[in-house]
């Protein structure tokens, strides 16, 4: 209840020391849980975890009007530290998991990769706010998943594949729109939310680029490869924004493609080149 409730909580203490003594008991019970997995012992565990993760990462209740910028950041931490474990003591043993609590745990993921700002925030604040580095071990986390070769079942790839298919899909549904936006505003410059967004974007699609670099050819599937070359027509077009920090963003995005271009491949049919 109090990992749920976190800022609606009484005090503030409680829902850190909450979530402090989850993490402690999860990294001494989780082996011990999935060493079980098969006796049946742990099969309620599995979905009140799931429920109270999501809970406490996605909780309804907003943050205190007087919680300085800096204090934001130490909570974010927190929920940081909530998905490394969610990296390092999950994720890579989903094969003697539960194939509905690792569904889940790509579901929240992915909802986390998905760029989103607490509301009633100054747009001086909505940089900072926006839990960016949330978001960015969420998509990190949902890369290093979704490229592993430990993936060893038709569920696990299906989920994985269909998890960074939406990311893909909303990434070039930002583009598209930013610079559709741009263009029938003119002079104006667009909104400061939607600024942030499209430069988060970019800095997802560079994660990702960097990640297809460090990963083995064969554990990308076609359609991946088909959604991430359609994304560069896109980003070209954004070349001609006016915003000096979506130009940044965009030249970081822009320059890993560099390793996966390379002439085409002669074909020799009948003697002939």
């Amino acid at each position: 209840m109090p990992l749920g409730l976190k800022y609606a909580c009484p005090s503030e203490s409680t829902w850190k020391l909450a979530v402090s003594s989850l993490l402690k008991v999860l990294s001494i019970g989780l082996p011990v849980a999935r060493q079980h997995a098969s006796s049946g012992k742990f099969d309620t565990m599995w979905p009140e975890l799931a429920n109270a993760l999501e809970d406490f990462l996605f909780t309804k209740s907003t943050p205190p009007d007087n919680l300085s910028i800096q204090e934001f950041q130490q909570n974010e931490s927190v929920d940081v530290e909530v998905v490394q474990l969610i990296s390092t003591e999950i994720l890579p043993f989903a094969n003697f998991i539960p194939k509905d609590f690792v569904g889940h745990i790509m579901t929240m993921l992915n909802k986390g990769s998905i760029h989103s700002q607490a509301p009633s925030f100054t747009e001086a604040e909505i940089d900072v706010r926006m839990r960016e580095e949330f978001s960015k071990v969420c998509f990190e986390t949902l890369l290093q998943f979704s490229f592993s070769n430990k993936v060893s079942t038709p569920q696990e790839g299906y989920i994985s594949r269909m998890a960074l298919s939406v990311l893909l899909k909303r990434a070039q549904d930002v583009l598209r729109r930013y610079v559709e936006d741009e263009r029938l505003s003119g002079r104006c410059p667009l909104p400061r939310q939607q600024v942030t967004e499209i430069i988060f974007v970019l800095k997802a699609i560079s994660t990702l680029m960097d990640s297809l670099k460090k990963t083995l050819p064969e554990n990308v599937d076609g359609n991946t490869w088909a959604q991430v070359i359609a994304l560069y027509p896109t980003l070209v077009e954004c070349i001609t924004c006016s915003s000096s920090e979506v130009s940044t963003a965009l030249k970081e995005a822009l320059g890993p493609f560099k390793d996966f271009m390379q002439p085409p491949v002669s074909k020799v049919q009948n003697g002939e080149s």
